[in-house]
This record gives C-alpha cells, structure tokens and sequence, in this order.
C-alpha cells in the first residue's frame, strides 16, 4: 500500500517530467526559428524560461535518483526569487521554504545566510510584523543574470 509520501514523491516525479518535457519542447520550437524571443527592458525574457527549465530538470533528477543527492537549498531559493523577481518580485517566507525542500530551520538559515551574503533582501510587513517578504537584493540579481547569460541548458 502507497503512503501519502510515496505518492507526493510519484507526484512531483510526474510533473518534473512534465516540466522536462515541456522545457525540451519550447526549446525545440524556439531553435527551429518559430517563435523569437522578445527583449524585455531589464533583460533578455529568455532567462526566466532558462531558469524555469533548470529547475524542472533539476527536479525531474528525483525521479531516476534519491532527492537528498542533490540538495541545495540555497540554489532552489535563489532560482524561485529570480523567476519571481519581474512579476511578485517577493516571496514571503513560508513560500520560500517550501521552494527549497529542505527543513524549515535549515532554510531559515540559509535565508539568514543568503541575506549576510548580500543576495537578497528581508523586509518586515508593517502591518503584520511577524510576516517577512524576501526579494532578490540588486546584486543577488545581477548575478543570477550572468549567471544565467553564461550557462548553456540543453
């Protein structure tokens, strides 16, 4: 008999290879000439798909090998702040964490790292203080952007 976990895992397994599978796709029809990439004024559209597409690769890891191989909390929170960056351009804390599939107070001390690192930014709700949205900091930014522009995905 599955267990909830082992159903969660074929779950996330399954969409990973979904995500895979449409990354591959776009990329197809991108390369063949059909669809041109527009550029957006603070940067080519184009790394967000590219990041998008190196988290669902890196997630569709799960299905073939065990998660914990390949944990990098601070990695996953970085990409989900830079996809979010343009629209949200914030995730709250809870939603970060959740991003990085690691514990609570293993993220939360990567949060804490992240933010001495200069990475990213914290800011405290007014309003409801015990409520923190994290943002990508401009130099967080800026390097996930070249970051991104140098990296072939395939």
């Amino acid at each position: 008999m599955e267990t909830v976990e082992d159903l969660i895992r074929d779950f996330s397994a399954k969409l990973g290879s979904i995500a895979g599978e449409f990354g591959t796709r776009a990329d197809q029809i991108i390369s063949s000439g059909r669809v041109e990439m527009q550029s957006a004024p603070d940067g080519p559209p184009d790394l967000v798909a590219r990041a998008r597409s190196i988290v669902a690769s890196r997630k569709a890891r799960r299905k073939f090998f065990p998660a914990d191989l390949f944990h990098e909390p601070a990695w996953e929170m970085l990409m989900s702040l830079f996809i979010v960056y343009e629209g949200e351009h914030t995730m709250n804390v809870k939603a970060l964490v959740s991003c990085s599939d690691a514990p609570a107070t293993t993220s939360q001390r990567w949060i804490d790292h992240l933010h001495k690192s200069g990475l990213i930014d914290r800011v405290t709700d007014t309003i409801d203080r015990r409520r923190i949205d994290i943002s990508l900091s401009e130099r967080g930014h800026d390097a996930m952007v070249r970051y991104l522009s140098d990296v072939v995905v395939s």
